[in-house]
């Protein structure tokens, strides 16, 4: 444990801070750490940032806000994640998590200004015509609006199945670029990456620059990557549609990936709206909040039920309001719900299948016939793609699962935020 001494100063290193109530947000941008204090904290940290000693610093917060500050546990706690040291210090506390070399994010060559105006009133209201005219087209015929069906294809299954997986990934890496659009908007870096939810494997877009800018500006960054779903949706269905009156003429082959694809894209935003896991509209719905580690806090309060059961120490979470702990019980129930889902499916259905490919991949090696309508491309093209999606997103849950086990382990009375 670092100690802090009254009459010496602080070493505090480089942070950026933003204000929102009765809140703050501080982060080191280098590390991609940031965290959420009390905003009468941050004037304590700034006083010592400007040279104050420790008792200096907790006078000044005594007559400015008439309440004597746990100095200890706040330095401690900042001390951890490697925002200050005692004076002196020129080494990361051996707590605190390792810096990271800062890695650039993409489109740093787009300026703020650019990103604002691909993102300006005018042209969302072209893109709201847009659906708007989908929208009346389905109304119109809404036979063309595409089922599962849509991804059964009776003949040259693998190359269907390959061209539409093909376009979907197109669209997936519009839509966390369209994240970096909104994070460039607001002046900060985002970084496209690829990791899982669960045993998904998912892209995603690294956000965590945006904790430093405004409500508003967290709205629109969460919200392109959604609206550029929609967007690509609309279209899809409006070309659908001019081929069915006559306007265009497709191939069938081509009618049968338009629609694939368009049915992918309600596939993705479908998968926006599981709350229980870290999505689109998950962000959406802590932003709107003000909910700052929403699942956090969700799995501390689950813990602790377990805890009181068991008769051991709970994790402190004493620093949570008593509207935003309103908030995290009736997430918990969102959050079990629809992890006991998402587990069933793949006890009942993702292990299945994986062993169904394999047994037959293995069947293909030993020189087995093929029956049914599937040929050996067909089967092998979706072997590989199940392990690769399935299998692989469950490698990388299992990994993150041990992790974070190993995290509980040396810290089983904090609240980790992953």
């Amino acid at each position: 444990m670092t100690e802090f001494a009254l009459d010496a100063p602080v070493l505090v290193r480089p942070y950026t801070a933003r204000r929102d109530g009765d809140f703050a947000v501080i982060g080191d941008d280098s590390r991609q750490v940031y965290l959420s204090i009390p905003a009468e904290g941050l004037d304590l940290l700034e006083w010592l940032r400007d040279g104050a000693t420790v008792g200096e610093a907790v006078r000044r917060f005594e007559a400015t806000h008439e309440a004597s500050p746990d100095a200890d546990a706040f330095l401690q706690a900042l001390a951890d994640e490697g925002f200050l040291a005692p004076a002196g210090a020129h080494d990361p506390p051996p707590d605190a998590e390792p810096a990271r070399p800062p890695r650039p994010g993409h489109l740093e060559w787009l300026s703020p200004q650019a990103a604002r105006r691909l993102l300006s009133r005018p042209v969302l209201a072209v893109c709201g015509v847009v659906v708007g005219v989908a929208v009346a087209m389905a109304v119109d015929r809404p036979g063309l609006v595409p089922g599962p069906s849509s991804l059964m294809f009776h003949s040259h299954f693998w190359a269907y199945l390959l061209v539409v997986l093909g376009i979907a990934v197109i669209g997936v890496w519009l839509h966390e670029l369209a994240h970096v659009v909104g994070a460039r908007a607001a002046g900060t870096s985002a970084r496209m990456t690829v990791g899982n939810q669960m045993y998904a494997i998912v892209a995603q877009t690294d956000l965590s620059g945006m904790w430093m800018a405004s409500k508003r500006e967290r709205f629109v960054a969460v919200l392109v990557g959604p609206l550029v779903d929609v967007i690509g949706a609309a279209l899809l269905f409006i070309t659908l549609w001019l081929n069915d009156v006559g306007v265009l003429g497709l191939p069938e082959p081509v009618r049968l990936v338009v629609a694939g694809v368009l049915f992918t894209s309600f596939i993705r935003l479908l998968w926006q709206t599981f709350l229980f896991l870290r999505t689109d509209f998950y962000y959406l719905i802590t932003t709107a909040l003000d909910t700052r580690s929403l699942m956090a806090d969700t799995g501390a309060y689950l813990r602790n039920l377990v805890r009181r059961v068991l008769r051991r120490r709970l994790i402190d979470q004493s620093g949570v309001g008593r509207g935003e702990m309103r908030t995290i019980r009736i997430y918990a129930v969102v959050w079990v719900l629809g992890r006991v889902v998402a587990l069933a499916v793949l006890f009942t259905a993702t292990i299945p299948l994986l062993w169904f490919y394999l047994v037959r991949v293995v069947g293909f090696f030993r020189g087995d016939e093929m029956t049914g309508q599937f040929t050996w491309a067909d089967v092998l093209a979706l072997a590989m793609l199940s392990f690769l999606l399935d299998g692989g997103g469950t490698l990388m849950w299992l990994r993150s699962l041990r992790r974070s086990s190993r995290l509980r382990r040396r810290a089983p009375d904090r609240v980790l935020v992953e």
